[in-house]
């Protein structure tokens, strides 16, 4: 009886110990994203988000404004309400979208960072984290021109909505929007964390705090998750995970869209496919479906926020969510095309173990600094 208990003991332990890596991984994320999130209530988020005349300054402001608050549903949800109350015109929320797209990947990027200082880790967790940013980048760089010149995403967007049932601010449906099956796990850190520094309800002292605990619960899960993962992967673990991702590229597809609708973040989606890249678990072509996945359940939570507004709202939705499932019908049916933003991906993560210094640079000017510094140089000449 001894031995048995031997037996069943340490591998009960270290499945504890995976679930508690992940709990302390996903509750960093959601405080990473509610410090975040107070950005939403400033000011300087709407202002930025309606002088966007420009269509590419309209893609710069998706991509800063949801690089700072990393959420691309937020920023998709408040172009809905400003497009709803006729605050921004549909054809200049529509470059906002795909920007905000681009910009959502930036907490995959930083949760990669976390292995920096290790370089074959900080190769497979960047190409594993990278590959959304890449994919979502090479959709504008197709969708965008055609959609400026021929308007397809907004005249298809306008005629699914002439042909639904008009829409009720009263049907919002709010109780579907809730549904967050990890909330009432995930709540009682949060409660810790909010009564230790305060509640984030703005930007100030509280939000940042907030969002250093995330970062700081995201990069200690990381590090211990990883060395438990690759004990625990070395055997059949490893074959039944590669098995399930393998076996059907459109079953991952799923997987990425209803894991995302429930925990209605793609980020944290996403995010848990990096620690298990920088092990050497998952490859990046494993990963990319699930990412694509993760793009079209995310456009889930704008859908329910047009509930409450209507009209044009519910079109801007609909935009994002065409937007993400063109995304996914020109790249993923074809071998050729689908290898593309991997092996650019793999790529990356080699060039950036080379030069982990200029890799962090790079990463803060792609999603930060350029965005940021083209708007401000076009107000400045407007």
């Amino acid at each position: 009886m001894e031995v048995a208990n031997n037996g069943w003991r340490p591998k009960v332990v270290t499945a504890l110990v995976i679930v508690l890596h992940l709990y302390i991984f996903i509750s960093g994320v959601k405080l990473l994203g509610i410090g975040s999130n107070a950005m939403q209530h400033h000011p300087f988020a709407v202002r930025v988000l309606r002088s966007t005349q420009n269509p590419f300054v309209g893609l710069f402001a998706g991509i800063f404004i949801t690089s700072i608050i990393q959420s691309s549903a937020t920023a998709s949800s408040i172009v809905v309400g400003l497009v709803a109350v006729n605050a921004l015109e549909l054809s200049n929320a529509i470059p906002i979208v795909m920007g905000a797209n681009i910009g959502t990947t930036v907490t995959n990027v930083l949760v990669s960072m976390g292995y920096v200082m290790r370089r074959e880790e900080f190769r497979r967790a960047l190409g594993g984290a990278i590959v959304h940013d890449v994919f979502n980048l090479f959709v504008v760089i197709i969708l965008l021109p055609l959609e400026l010149a021929f308007g397809f995403l907004e005249k298809t967007a306008l005629w699914l909505t002439a042909i639904l049932p008009p829409i009720s601010p009263d049907a919002a449906l709010g109780e579907v929007a809730g549904f967050d099956p990890l909330g009432p796990v995930i709540r009682p850190m949060i409660w810790v964390v909010e009564t230790l520094v305060g509640k984030p309800t703005e930007p100030g002292l509280s939000a940042v705090l907030t969002a250093v605990i995330g970062l700081c619960f995201i990069f200690f899960a990381l590090l211990r998750q990883v060395k438990t993962l690759r004990r625990v992967m070395a055997g059949r673990a490893e074959t039944f995970i590669n098995k399930v991702l393998g076996k059907s590229g459109w079953l991952c597809i799923l997987i990425g869209l209803l894991l995302t609708v429930m925990v209605q973040s793609s980020s944290i989606t996403t995010s848990i496919m990096v620690p298990m890249a920088a092990a050497g678990i998952v490859s990046v072509s494993q990963i990319f479906p699930i990412t694509i996945g993760a793009n079209i359940g995310t456009t889930f939570t704008a859908l329910i926020a047009s509930l409450a507004v209507g009209g044009w709202g519910v079109t801007i939705a609909l935009v994002h969510c065409l937007f993400n499932v063109s995304g996914m019908l020109l790249f993923y049916p074809i071998p050729a095309v689908r290898a593309l933003p991997v092996r650019v991906a793999e790529r990356a993560g080699v060039l950036a173990a080379r030069s982990r210094r200029l890799a962090v640079v790079g990463v803060f000017l792609i999603f930060f600094g350029i965005p940021g510094g083209l708007i401000l140089l076009y107000r400045l000449l407007s």
